[in-house]
């Protein structure tokens, strides 16, 4: 029985570590900033870019394999447009500077290259952005 226990807990341990792993590997590099996957909250995933750019896209914390389409928001400190509407900034506190940020990984699997089309407020988006993984 003991035996049986380490084995389940060896084998939860080691799944906890690749998860980790691909979570702190995952780097990209796009046409304007390297993006980082920082931290997951729930089901959300938690990504930097910049010095002060937070993405947060619903849906995607914990899934490595199998990725497709996603729908979040991007915030900062600041934008060229303020919105009318608030969201949840990096630090917790409501920011007026977002947009948001739908996703498409163009690999199913971690690394993965992806596409976003990103606005400004809710409006149309304006940009899209290609993500290319930093191999390390």
């Amino acid at each position: 029985m003991k035996k049986n226990y380490f084995l389940v807990t060896l084998a939860l341990l080691t799944c906890t570590v690749t998860s980790q792993q691909a979570l702190a590997d995952e780097v990209w590099t796009t046409e304007e900033y390297n993006v980082v996957y920082h931290e997951d909250r729930n089901k959300t995933a938690i990504w930097h870019y910049g010095e002060d750019g937070v993405i947060f896209i619903d849906g995607l914390a914990g899934v490595y394999t199998d990725r497709g389409s996603y729908s979040g928001y991007w915030v900062q400190d600041s934008s060229s447009v303020s919105c009318d509407t608030y969201r949840e900034g990096a630090d917790g506190k409501p920011t007026y500077h977002w947009g948001k940020f739908e996703i498409t990984f163009i690999d199913p699997d971690f690394p993965s290259r992806w596409q976003a089309d990103i606005s400004l407020c809710d409006r149309d988006p304006f940009i899209t952005l290609n993500g290319t993984p930093v191999i390390q």
